[in-house]
């Protein structure tokens, strides 16, 4: 086959261009369920504090939906006796489980790309948004024609927000993401083959580490990040639900009435004032959680030698030229509030998001940057500092005993070493080729191109004349298959779907 002309040689491309566009679209629909299931689990777990205890508090921002349901358990409890009341919270519990399960349903709907069950939730969240609004009408009237007009107002907002803006704009999002025929930028967004178990999925789900908790400093990055997530879920959905305004309402129009009228207009006008200044709070709270993120990332690194300690133990090996280490992805082109349920800075470089992908599945081990700081920071590949005379030989021994490798790729020296190294070893066909971020001219990419298909098509692997209009981010191959990967965008996105895509497959 080493002779064989590139023509002949199979090629399959994968052009993740449209898809990924659509999903920059619903991006933030899938960072929004995430804080939206943590958010409700939060209030069950509330809830069920307060049932079983009388306590308030647990979790501020469900309060105002609990003071809303109790006069209803209270209600239950004089008409059944205290077996209608428990009744009545495990109504609602139930009812908290079923928005869980239609939340991670539509997720993953959206990972997998179902179009029939996408369109039936985009009907189901207009109808269920427009229901809600007509139900809350008569609560606004009432707000309008008794209670402080300043609070009326804002439970107004909160009303049309939560019950009409949100779910008609994911229901767009839902039907935009029907109409997708490439999945792969879809599927590699939360693919299940990368979390070997559920508490895998789960934090990948959530969105936290899942690097191993076996030191104290990871232990505490996690319970750290944990905490950065549920105060930016807390302040997010406060400030989204204008401070519980609509809830507040609820539980004012149920009690209010006759002599307690004036207590309520009082209540009101006090909740008029302190929403606001709670909402400008919140918004603090959100600049503290990535405060806490950033935080846990600098205690959460790890050598190789802590995460290898069988010499059979399996890893992804990370090969780069040191300088894209300091190179940022472009900012993925979201609506603009979508940035806000990111739990991870949108301006990343390439190995945190290669890091996030393989976190929890493989160790992803590269060689720390000779003369650098050798404190191993969190959120990038575990490294193991060496000598200018010891590298060669211990990425030799990695290439060959890696389950997996992904090669960036530049015209330099360090690159073509490795390069030759992959060839010579026989790790074609495990490794993933990506281009380098920073080269983005024509001429650079033609001088690389031209470094590879000499040493690719005499590993017997036919690569003369590699696709330059295509402008692949990357390709490996498949069973005689060249599979390239083209995306226009050259996001953060880009390269951590690339990498899914990738490592999803079976070796070869």
């Amino acid at each position: 086959m080493a002779d064989a002309p590139f023509d002949a040689v199979d090629r399959l491309t994968l052009d993740q261009t449209a898809s990924e566009r659509v999903l920059h679209r619903v991006l933030y629909v899938l960072k929004f369920i995430r804080a939206a299931v943590l958010h409700v689990a939060l209030a069950i777990v509330a809830a069920l504090v307060f049932a079983l205890t009388g306590v308030i508090g647990f979790y501020p921002v469900a309060d105002s939906f609990i003071r809303a349901m109790r006069p209803g358990a209270i209600a239950q409890r004089q008409q059944f006796g205290a077996a209608g009341e428990w009744g009545y919270w495990l109504a609602a519990g139930l009812v908290f489980a079923a928005v869980i399960a239609f939340l991670v349903w539509v997720y993953r709907s959206i990972t997998n790309v179902r179009p029939r069950a996408l369109r039936v939730q985009a009907v189901v969240l207009v109808l269920i948004g427009v229901f809600s609004f007509f139900e809350a009408k008569a609560n606004l009237g009432f707000a309008f024609a008794k209670l402080n007009l300043a609070f009326a107002v804002l439970a107004s907002a909160a009303s049309v927000l939560t019950m009409l803006v949100v779910p008609i704009n994911i229901a767009v999002s839902l039907w935009q993401v029907s109409n997708t025929r490439e999945r792969s930028s879809f599927v590699a967004t939360l693919d299940p083959r990368l979390a070997p178990n559920a508490w895998t999925y789960l934090n990948k789900l959530l969105d936290l580490p899942r690097t191993p908790l076996g030191t104290v400093r990871t232990a505490a990055a996690y319970a750290i990040a944990l905490a950065g997530a549920v105060l930016l879920i807390a302040s997010l959905m406060y400030l989204l639900t204008m401070g519980g305004a609509s809830n507040r309402l609820s539980t004012l129009a149920q009690i209010c009435g006759g002599e307690s009228l004036p207590q309520c207009v009082a209540l009101s006008t006090t909740w008029a004032w302190q929403i606001p200044l709670a909402l400008l709070a919140a918004a603090l709270g959100i600049k503290a959680s990535g405060w806490l993120q950033s935080l846990a990332k600098r205690l959460g690194g790890l050598g190789v030698s802590d995460v290898l300690k069988r010499p059979n133990d399996p890893f992804i090996l990370y090969l780069r030229p040191f300088d894209t280490d300091d190179v940022v992805l472009p900012t993925p082109k979201l609506p603009p509030w979508s940035s806000l349920f990111s739990f991870r800075p949108l301006e990343v470089r390439v190995e945190e998001e290669l890091f996030d992908v393989a976190d929890g599945y493989r160790p992803l081990i590269a060689v720390g940057k000779p003369g650098g700081d050798q404190a191993t920071p969190g959120g990038v590949a575990y490294r193991a500092y060496l000598d200018d005379s010891a590298w060669q030989d211990y990425v030799a021994d990695k290439i060959r005993r890696a389950e997996r490798i992904v090669l960036v790729m530049k015209d330099s020296d360090g690159v073509r070493w490795e390069i030759e190294q992959v060839i010579a070893e026989g790790a074609t066909t495990k490794t993933l080729f990506l281009y380098d971020p920073a080269v983005t001219r024509a001429t650079d990419r033609e001088a690389l191109e031209r470094l590879l298909a000499p040493l690719l098509h005499g590993a017997g692997v036919a690569a003369q004349g590699l696709a330059v209009g295509a402008r692949p981010i990357g390709f490996y191959f498949r069973a005689g298959t060249r599979v390239e990967i083209v995306n226009e965008n050259r996001s953060a996105t880009s390269y951590r779907t690339a990498f899914s895509t990738f490592l999803a497959e079976s070796p070869a």
